[in-house]
């Protein structure tokens, strides 16, 4: 019987940041290097980088005229693309009950109810990523995917943290409240000062589509609504990557205030 075989979708990153990133966080499921020609005759600290990156991942790499850079998907901005096969799927189940306790009750996932925009994807998983959350949860319908597109407005952080996918999101988080303990708390203009609210850890943090926000039954999921105070002469609303770095910042915040608190209770210990 002849073997089956499967082929691993690819695709093209460009610019300095999603390259070097790339190869620094996730360089098995890199294949290629390709560099703009005055590259090589006029090497960087990021060119030595990549070019050593590459070395000990086993890629080709080739030195390509610009202009053949620039007819590739995302036109190989400043003069750097590399070939990428897409990272398998995570298991959320797996990931967190292979956990120890003390860090599954610290975690911080944020969920993207339906995001299209990969530029809200991407700067979403920029701020997840400098701001400490342990995971995105992504819907595998309605929403953007983990492509060059996101990785780019991520400047690469997106490959620096762990992306899990949900075919029904509701579902995950009803899962997730039920066997992990988690508390569900969306950002929604109706809810209460995200300043003052009361929020408890294992925490998933729901933001909600550009257009329309959160779906009622999401909604509905969540153990509270959060808002984000604005001045009377702004506009509507704010943009969802906006919004998820206010949130996230302000949760990392907290947590660093509760970390001296718990340092000086320890300290004047006998």
């Amino acid at each position: 019987m002849a073997q089956k075989i499967t082929s691993v979708p690819v695709s093209w990153l460009s610019g300095l940041h999603a390259v070097l990133e790339t190869l620094r966080s996730r360089p098995e499921g890199a294949r290629e290097l390709w560099l703009a020609e005055e590259r090589r005759r006029e090497p960087s600290a990021e060119t030595e980088e990549m070019l050593a990156l590459a070395r000990k991942a086993g890629l080709a790499v080739r030195f390509k005229p610009r202009r053949q850079l620039e007819r590739l998907p995302g036109g190989g901005r400043q003069g750097a693309a590399l070939l990428v096969a897409r990272a398998p799927a995570e298991d959320l189940d797996s990931f967190l009950t292979g956990m120890e306790e003390h860090r599954r009750r610290e975690t911080l996932l944020v969920a993207l109810d339906q995001i299209e925009d990969p530029h809200n994807l991407g700067a979403v998983a920029r701020a997840a990523a400098n701001l400490g959350a342990d995971g995105l949860l992504l819907c595998s319908h309605r929403a953007a995917p983990v492509g060059p597109g996101a990785v780019r407005a991520s400047a690469g952080a997106i490959q620096k943290i762990r992306v899990f996918t949900a075919s029904n999101l509701a579902s995950s988080i009803r899962r997730l409240k039920e066997k992990h303990g988690f508390w569900v708390f969306g950002a929604d203009r109706g809810g209460a000062p995200l300043w003052s609210a009361p929020i408890s850890r294992p925490l998933l943090v729901v933001i909600g589509s550009e257009e329309a926000g959160l779906r009622p039954l999401v909604k509905s999921l969540c153990d509270g609504l959060l808002s984000i105070s604005q001045t009377a002469g702004g506009v509507d609303s704010l943009n969802a990557s906006c919004a998820a770095a206010i949130v996230l910042y302000e949760l990392a915040r907290r947590k660093s205030l509760e970390g001296i608190r718990r340092e000086g209770m320890e300290g004047r210990q006998p």
